[in-house]
């Protein structure tokens, strides 16, 4: 009977310490997809609501929005389309804070799109959902702003 309880002890423990840690999603079967086959809004005004950033407008450039882009210190190791149309980035960096990012969008990308984002850092997770909606052309003189 010692034995059994304590691999039930041990299975327990393991379920708990699985459940912590990462906020990353499941992965999603994909297509891999080259960097250039990433999906670019549209350049112009667009309406920003974030669940972390609340809600304002970007003039976005038409570049690559930077959730998806790979950054100094953080490598691409995995980026795929799924089969329900998503785009799906994730990257592994290293000696940072962040250990791991992971990005999922889908959508129009010339009227309204979404884009999730997950980063696991040592100071605690971050997650964040956000909608864009395109409003029409940036005002004249108004300079792209892709970073909400």
């Amino acid at each position: 009977m010692g034995v059994s309880r304590a691999i039930l002890v041990a299975a327990g423990l393991g379920a708990a310490l699985a459940s912590c840690g990462s906020k990353l999603p499941p992965e999603e079967p994909g297509t891999p997809i080259a960097a250039a086959a990433l999906p670019h809004p549209k350049a112009g005004l667009w309406k920003w609501s974030s669940h972390a950033g609340g809600v304002k407008q970007l003039c976005l450039s038409g570049q690559l929005l930077a959730a998806l882009a790979e950054r100094p210190g953080c490598a691409i190791s995995r980026q795929v389309h799924t089969a329900a149309g998503a785009y799906v980035v994730e990257a592994k960096c290293q000696a940072s804070p962040v250990s791991r990012t992971w990005a999922k969008t889908a959508g129009d990308y010339n009227r309204a799109f979404t884009l999730d984002v997950v980063i696991d850092d040592t100071r605690g997770d971050i997650t964040d959902h956000a909608d864009y909606r395109y409003l029409g052309p940036c005002a004249p003189g108004q300079h792209p702003d892709d970073q909400p």
